[in-house]
C-alpha cells in the first residue's frame, strides 16, 4: 500500500510516576531526514531509536521527540561534592580558631553552602524505564504509519482519477490526427488554387506535400511510448514499495512525450489537449512529491 510522507503519530503512557511522551511528525523530503530530540538521561537510546526509525520509514524528514515527567526523584538526583565540604569545614575551623568565635561548625553551617549539595540528572536510563519508552516510540511509530497509509490511500483515489482524464483526453488526439492530415490537405489544395487562381493543380506534388506534413506530425511513437508510462504508473501505485522517485520520474518522461506531441501539432484542438495533459501531469507531479 501506497504511503504518504506526511502524518503525525503520539503515544503516551505511565511508568511509576513517570508520564512519558512519545511525539513523532514526517513530512515530505526527497530523501530520509531524522531528528531524535530526548531528556539527557536517555541520549543512550537515540542510536537504537534512529535505527529503528529508518528501517521502518525510507523517505521523509521524521521528528522524534520523547518527554518524561513526574516526580523529581525519578529523574533528577542528588549529588553531595564531599571534598568541597571538607574544605570548607577545615576553613570555618580556622576561622573560628583564629577570631575566638563561638558555636560549632556543624552540618548546618556546611549546608548553607549551595554548591556542596547539586541536583543532577540522571546519568542513564534503568533498563524498564528504556524498555517502556521503547514501547511508547513504536506505538507512535505505528500511529504515525496508520496516518501515512490513509494519506496515501487518498493520494491514489486522485492519481487514478487523473489517469483517467489523461487516457481519455489522449484517446481524443489519436482520433483527432487523421483529421488534422485531411485538414492540412485541404487547406493547402485551397491555397495553392487562390494562388494559381484556379489552374490545373499536380495530383502527385499535393500528395507529396501532404506525406511530407503527415510524417513531420506524426506522433504515434510518442502515443506508444505515453501510453507505456502510463500504464507503468498504473502498475506501480497498486504496490505497495516506496516508489515516490520512480513516479517522480516517469511523470518527468510523461511530459517529455506530451511536450513533443505539442511540438509537432499545428491543431488547434490537438493542442487543447496537449495544454490540459500537462495541467494534470502537473497535479499529480505534486501529489507525488508527498509519496514515499
Amino acid at each position: 500500500m501506497i504511503k504518504s510522507m506526511t502524518g503525525y503519530g503520539r503515544s503516551e503512557g505511565r511508568y511509576r510516576d513517570l508520564v512519558m511522551v512519545a511525539e513523532l511528525r514526517s513530512t515530505n523530503h526527497k530523501y530520509s531526514d531524522i531528528t531524535v530530540r530526548l531528556p539527557k538521561f536517555l541520549l543512550p537510546l537515540e542510536t537504537p531509536l534512529r535505527k529503528r526509525l529508518q528501517g521502518r520509514f525510507t523517505r521523509g524528514r521524521l521528528e522524534l521527540a520523547v518527554t518524561v515527567n513526574g516526580a523529581a526523584e525519578q529523574t533528577k538526583r542528588l549529588e553531595v561534592d564531599l571534598e568541597l565540604a571538607r574544605q570548607y569545614a577545615r576553613i570555618l575551623k580556622e576561622v573560628k580558631a583564629k577570631l575566638s568565635l563561638p558555636g560549632p561548625v556543624d552540618l548546618a553551617m556546611l549546608m548553607s553552602f549551595r554548591d556542596i549539595v547539586t541536583t543532577g540528572e540522571l546519568e542513564e536510563a534503568t533498563d524498564e524505564l528504556a524498555s517502556q519508552i521503547q514501547k511508547r516510540v513504536k506505538e507512535a511509530m505505528d500511529r504515525l504509519e496508520a496516518m501515512r497509509k490513509k494519506e496515501g490511500q487518498a493520494l491514489v483515489r486522485d492519481l487514478r482519477r487523473r489517469l483517467q482524464f489523461i487516457e481519455k483526453a489522449l484517446r481524443r488526439i489519436e482520433t483527432r490526427i487523421p483529421a488534422m492530415v485531411l485538414g492540412y490537405q485541404a487547406r493547402l489544395k485551397d491555397r495553392i488554387e487562390r494562388l494559381t487562381q484556379g489552374a490545373k493543380l499536380d495530383p502527385g506534388r499535393l500528395a507529396q506535400e501532404v506525406a511530407l506534413f503527415a510524417e513531420r506530425s506524426d506522433v504515434s511513437e510518442e502515443l506508444t511510448r505515453l501510453k507505456s508510462h502510463l500504464g507503468q504508473f498504473k502498475t506501480m501505485i497498486q504496490g505497495s514499495d516506496a516508489i515516490g522517485r520512480s513516479l517522480d520520474f516517469l511523470i518527468q518522461e510523461m511530459n517529455r512525450e506530451v511536450n513533443t506531441i505539442g511540438s509537432k501539432s499545428s491543431d488547434a484542438p490537438v493542442a487543447m489537449g496537449v495544454v490540459a495533459i500537462k495541467s494534470e501531469l502537473e497535479k499529480m507531479r505534486e501529489q507525488v512529491q508527498n509519496i514515499e
